[in-house]
């Protein structure tokens, strides 16, 4: 449970947000500010129902989640908004209206998208803007709800200064029609309804203020003469590596990686080792900074890819050290001016989400990988480097870095003597995109309380208007009928009954979607000011719906349960009809609920109590009762 007590902490700040209201989020930071710590709290001190993805498998991994597609089932490739020709459909892009028509969920997985009350879409950098509009087509088509993404809370969390969007040069042709860049921002139901930007500004990986001013301007696209100067001070294109361990080399391909660590582990004399992994489950190894098959030496170095979990933490993500040994399965660690270390193997898990019995949303592991946890390290790629942290690296910024890569390589390293130039940085290579920088407009954190009190007045409201949520009504109406014995006795008044109830429930979601968007803009005019003008209005829905719900649901169902039943047809209907009526008769106590929420006005200082406590008893079963309710026919819209 996230503490209510108030607290100058940003981090603090972020997590009300998260907890108290329905706030979409881009959570940002320059690197090193702690925003994987923040989101590792968030996990663990939330108590909303959630899911954590990711654009690739090494992100995932690393947040502990899962990917965007393999969580939503999307086939690699590209989404169109808007009617696409075979010709583009051939090549990899699909029209984003064609695929929510085509896909099809599994009871299970509608059921989480349901349940889902906050997306975490970590390294957010790397997620297009087609993939954006994707998942918010998805949700409010399986949730039934349009508002923004289904209604779920957004926490998306990256650095755009950092890895951007990988896009084929052919797709972008096509979908630059729709959009301005490739970068998530611009997806449309971003840019009809924009996020929060809070930035994380301490920065906890470099602490000399020359190197984190230098860092400073190269984002901001402001670096001068004087500071690229002092940056290229580090250029020494003669470098040769004087002591036990040489500084990792940062390039831009994979390629070029691979055979500089390949060359030199071909270097050193003596036997080489080879040490597989072992996998069990579901597991895939794209996922992993970890290798399949890890070659060693004698001699070798290498660097860690995973934070020490023992108690005394003897290494973290990015220590470099030598391998000093191999005895079979011994091998030992040695590093400049500290102890060996014998290293034993690490696993890496994956994972999916599920809801339990009681729809809380679990995230259940399907497969393992045990492996040793390092890698050689006489070089690395950009994107292999992310989340990692050196004390000294070698980079070569003439070498095919696209524009923003060198900030990204630069911010690996600690300290400005930590780093080595193998030659000099222009100011063109420094360049950032300006599309980023003429987004960025993060809230001041001065400004983050009143904007908080706004989201948790549109947040209570919201926990209101949930009550008048009659989507579960048609759901378990056509699981009913949609039974194999009942669509095989092909019975003319049970077609007529079922597509009579079918037709007035869906009357009813129309008009209480037309009056859930009649309150909200009320309360936008009134500003939360004119809570009994919101309870008068409330009121007065509840009355009509409850009515509504009665005669056109309710009262059909009792009909059918009391009758004799001649068959055995008529006896399974019954026993059906029996065990949905209950879901009819919660649905009108919910409205009867819905009538006190506001009953009496909410003070500011009691909105997160108020939230605490209505926010676990929305989705609570109350007792149901099909007792005498309010006749009055009311005129609501």
């Amino acid at each position: 449970m996230i503490n209510s007590v108030p607290s100058n902490s940003i981090s603090d700040k972020i997590l009300s947000f998260i907890e108290y209201s329905n706030q979409n989020i881009f959570l940002t930071g320059k690197a090193g500010t702690g925003k994987t710590t923040l989101l590792k709290r968030i996990k663990e001190e939330s108590t909303k129902k959630m899911v954590v993805v990711a654009p690739t498998g090494v992100a995932a991994m690393n947040a502990k989640g899962t990917t965007i597609n393999s969580f939503f089932q999307l086939p690699s490739g590209s989404f169109f908004p808007g009617e696409i020709s075979l010709e583009d459909l051939q090549s990899g892009i699909m029209s984003i209206q064609s695929m929510v028509d085509d896909l099809s969920y599994s009871r299970e997985k509608t059921t989480l998208f349901n349940e889902l009350e906050l997306l975490i879409i970590d390294e957010i950098s790397m997620v297009r803007c087609d993939l954006m509009d994707m998942i918010d087509a998805i949700l409010r088509s399986v949730r039934k709800n349009n508002m923004p993404f289904g209604g779920v809370q957004l926490l998306l969390i990256g650095d755009l200064y950092q890895l951007p969007p990988v896009t084929k040069r052919e797709e972008w042709a096509f979908l630059s029609r729709a959009y301005a860049s490739p970068y998530f921002f611009e997806g449309h139901v971003i840019r009809r309804d924009p996020v929060l930007q809070i930035e994380l500004t301490t920065i906890y990986r470099q602490t000399e203020p020359e190197f984190v001013n230098i860092l400073n301007s190269i984002r901001n696209n402001q670096i001068n003469e004087k500071d690229l100067a002092l940056l290229n001070q580090r250029f020494d294109p003669d470098f040769m590596a004087s002591d036990e361990l040489n500084p990792i080399i940062i390039t831009s391909h994979n390629a070029e990686a691979n055979a500089i660590n390949k060359a030199k582990l071909d270097e050193i004399p003596g036997e080489e080792y080879t040490f597989t992994a072992e996998t069990s489950g579901e597991f895939r190894d794209a996922g992993l900074q970890a290798e399949q098959t890890l070659k060693l030496k004698a001699g070798a170095q290498i660097m860690f890819i995973k934070n020490d979990s023992g108690d005394n933490r003897k290494f973290y993500n990015g220590k470099i050290g030598k391998i000093k040994s191999i005895k079979e399965d011994e091998i030992y660690i040695s590093f400049p001016d500290e102890d060996d270390l014998l290293l034993e193997k690490s696993s890496w898990q994956s994972f999916e989400y599920k809801t339990d019995t009681e729809k809380v949303i679990v995230q259940q592991q399907v497969g393992e990988f045990s492996q040793y946890p390092i890698k050689l390290a006489w070089a690395v790629t950009i994107h292999k480097s992310q989340g990692l942290t050196f004390d000294k690296a070698i980079i070569d910024a003439g070498k095919s870095f696209i524009a923003g890569q060198v900030y990204v390589a630069l911010s690996r390293v600690r300290t400005l003597n930590g780093l080595v130039l193998k030659s000099k940085i222009n100011t063109e290579s420094l360049r950032s995109n300006t599309e980023v920088i003429n987004y960025m407009k993060p809230a001041k954190e001065e400004e983050l309380d009143n904007v908080l009190v706004k989201g948790q007045e549109k947040f209570i409201l919201q926990l209101v208007l949930n009550h008048f949520s009659f989507n579960h009504l048609l759901t378990e109406l056509e699981n009913v009928s949609s039974r194999p014995e009942i669509v095989r006795s092909n019975i003319p008044e049970y077609t007529v009954l079922f597509t009579q109830l079918r037709k007035s429930i869906k009357e009813l979601i129309t008009l209480a979607d037309r009056f859930q968007l009649q309150v909200i803009n009320l309360q936008k005019q009134t500003d939360f000011n004119d809570q009994p003008a919101l309870q008068t209005r409330i009121e007065s829905a509840v009355a009509y719906f409850t009515k509504e719900i009665n005669m056109l649901v309710l009262n059909p169902v009792n009909k059918n349960i009391r009758i004799k039943p001649k068959n055995k047809i008529q006896q399974e209907l019954q026993h059906l009809f029996q065990k949905y009526r209950p879901m009819v008769e919660h649905r009108i106590s919910l409205l009867q609920k819905a009538a006190t929420l506001l009953a009496e006005p909410i003070k500011a200082e009691n909105y997160t109590s108020w939230i605490r406590e209505h926010n676990t008893q929305v989705n609570a079963k109350p007792k149901t009762s099909s007792g005498n309710q309010n006749s009055t026919t009311l005129q609501l819209f």
